[in-house]
């Protein structure tokens, strides 16, 4: 068995070749083209949305340039297909904010559909096998945020906040036809209820991005995902930014 000093030496020398060009939120890559986190319009977009999140990260704003890098890929898509956008858990708007800057969402006539609690995972709708999970997000991540996304998403009359519960809420917006679906509840129930609701709503070949999909410690959701998949035929691809990606 290798001493301490024996196992250091053993590193430096066996892994000295990986210094990773890109490492942000649990992914390190080498060799890659990285050539679209510095496209302009992507940078403008990202850090656009950085700014105006920064209040809803009191502690640390996550570096998700890749995660939102697919949420514009996936918008951009979604303009070859009809209907609306539509994303299912907000919070500041870190994500769809990074898409409405990069598709000059203002622009367009659609309409981009927010719905939150807008101040963390209601409890009180969760199973209680999923509460104690929720309630440690809500203690270490979450907080009021109404006014705060309410700002973020003036400059887009086309964008709706839609704040209450889900799926529940769902019928309070004018949901016809949808060409993107981005999901992020943090609850595996609450996550299926809503693509049960809104399944045939989504046009062929509409992406439904899934935050949480492919992390450690959502187990419940990767598996709920996966069986949603299945009884519709589909599979789920697994990307390395932890997300998942199901087409209509």
């Amino acid at each position: 068995m290798l001493g301490l000093k024996q196992l250091r030496r053993w590193r430096k020398k066996n892994l000295s070749w990986f210094h990773p060009e890109y490492e942000a939120n649990g992914l390190a890559v080498k060799n890659r083209k990285l050539d679209f986190l510095d496209e302009p319009r992507f940078v403008a977009a990202w850090e656009a949305a950085v700014a105006g999140n920064r209040e809803g990260w009191p502690r640390k704003m996550p570096d998700i340039r890749w995660r939102a890098h697919m949420a514009c890929w996936a918008g951009r898509h979604a303009l070859t297909l009809e209907g609306d956008f539509v994303e299912c858990g907000v919070h500041t708007g870190l994500l769809s904010m990074t898409v409405c800057h990069y598709l000059d969402f203002a622009t367009l006539a659609r309409r981009f559909w927010l719905f939150d609690t807008f101040a963390g995972i209601p409890v009180d709708t969760l199973p209680a096998a999923e509460r104690d999970k929720a309630e440690a997000f809500n203690e270490s991540h979450y907080f009021d945020v109404w006014e705060i996304a309410e700002r973020n998403f003036a400059p887009y009359p086309n964008a709706q906040l839609v704040r209450g519960v889900l799926p529940g809420s769902l019928a309070e917006a004018e949901l016809a036809r949808i060409a993107y679906l981005s999901v992020d509840l943090n609850s595996a129930s609450a996550e299926k209820a809503v693509m049960e609701a809104l399944w045939e709503r989504l046009a062929p070949g509409a992406p439904v991005l899934i935050d949480d999909y492919a992390f450690k410690g959502h187990d419940d959701q990767y598996e709920t995902w996966n069986a949603f998949a299945s009884s519709r035929g589909r599979m789920i691809a697994t990307l390395p930014t932890g997300q998942g990606l199901l087409l209509r």
